[in-house]
């Protein structure tokens, strides 16, 4: 069955092609048919691919499932093509993905790239990687086996882990967005050859301002409310009579063992549920401060869109966001066995929410022009320079 083909822009004739496998958010796309989703999505995909757009040495090919569709949709946009594949709504892990991988095999095969960039160890890019026997490169975006280390995780995740493991070990290239993230890799996997591209921040948050509402202040939490954000801890804080006059206001889904802390959390603490990007930007502009109590992340991307703003971020050490913090100039960071180091550091920002302003200044510039979207691309596009520049064998599956 012929593939539906929309067509947006055309693709021009590129000497090399490569094919990136991921969760790309489609409602993205130029008049794209596909409805916004409920929940989070790989927000520095997009910008990405508009930064390729005009890009003369290479013709891209993105590869993503989408499982309301019967049939193949192919969109062309920002001179690249951009292929959705059919998938199931469930039970694909019980089928170790057999369709996804065959559906995503035949259409390597039909493109014919000259290199394979995986992005994401949650779905199955990685093993679709490793599968295609070609030239490639696998970006981390979660490192499961890490996260596994805290507990609370599925059986689905732990598949996908074990997963990682085969495919971090055995890619041609291996990509990571944080120094921390790299040391993970090296620690859990032996793996010492990671290289480092920070992945960039849509326009918009550069476009915003940082300011206060110092009249009603009030700190921000974004993300999933789970263990590994490290929910029950965010509530367990702003509980302490010390902070009962702070505001927390908690933007995202809310996971099960969130559900339970939800209903036991006090009044100062306000559950936003999810919000556009328009409504988070203007949200993290007019607060104090960015609350990150997380036990594990590679890079969160509200790190990056905090510090982009100019927002103190307060957070755990776990983390690559890390990078982006100096504690005591640009926020603080925080031991999770330490509230009372939390609680000092919240309320030196609520005290007085206007010193929130020279605070959330320091490096501001620098860590703008790290996170610029050009900057990821450029980087990216070096690195397929790099790897068509040698002459030697890659490991598959």
């Amino acid at each position: 069955m012929r593939p539906s083909l929309i067509l947006y822009s055309g693709v021009g004739t590129i000497s090399k092609k490569i094919a990136i496998l991921a969760d790309f958010p489609l409602h993205v796309l130029p008049r794209s048919p596909f409805p916004s989703p409920a929940g989070h999505y790989a927000t520095w995909l997009p910008q990405l691919a508009e930064a390729f757009a005009g890009e003369k040495d290479f013709d891209f090919h993105w590869v993503t499932l989408d499982s309301s569709l019967s049939e193949e949709m192919v969109i062309q946009a920002w001179g690249q093509a951009f292929h959705v594949l059919p998938s199931w709504k469930r039970g694909r892990a019980a089928t170790l993905f057999w369709a996804d991988r065959h559906a995503i095999c035949q259409k390597i095969g039909q493109i014919h790239p000259d290199l394979v960039h995986g992005w994401g160890n949650e779905n199955i890019w990685g093993w679709a990687t490793m599968a295609s026997a070609r030239k490639n490169i696998f970006s981390i975006q979660g490192l499961l086996g890490a996260y596994g280390k805290l507990g609370h995780q599925g059986l689905r995740d732990r598949l996908m882990a074990q997963i990682e493991a085969m495919v971090l070990r055995r890619a041609m290239v291996v990509t990571a967005e944080s120094p921390w993230t790299v040391e993970q890799v090296k620690r859990l996997y032996g793996r010492e050859d990671v290289r480092l591209v920070e992945y960039g921040v849509p326009q918009e948050f550069f476009e915003a301002k940082h300011a206060p509402d110092c009249n009603h202040p009030y700190a921000v939490m974004i993300g999933t409310a789970d263990f590994r954000k490290g929910i029950d801890f965010a509530i367990e804080l702003f509980s302490r009579p010390e902070l009962a006059h702070l505001r927390l206001k908690v933007v995202g889904g809310v996971a099960p063992f969130g559900e339970k802390w939800k209903k036991h959390s006090p009044d100062n603490i306000e559950w936003m549920g999810r919000k556009n990007q328009s409504e988070i930007i203007r949200l993290m502009a007019g607060a104090a401060c960015l609350v990150l109590p997380t036990r594990g992340d590679t890079g969160p991307t509200v790190a990056k869109e905090a510090r982009v703003i100019g927002l103190p971020v307060v957070a755990s050490p776990h983390g690559g966001h890390t990078q982006y913090v100096q504690s005591g100039e640009n926020g603080f960071i925080c031991s999770l066995d330490s509230p009372q180091s939390w609680e000092k550091a919240l309320c030196q920002l609520f005290r007085t929410p206007e010193k929130a302003l020279p605070m959330g200044d320091f490096l501001k510039e620098e860590h703008r022009r790290l996170l610029r979207p050009g900057k990821t691309a450029k980087e990216f596009l070096g690195l397929y320079r790099e790897v068509f520049s040698l002459d030697h064998s890659h490991r598959t599956a």
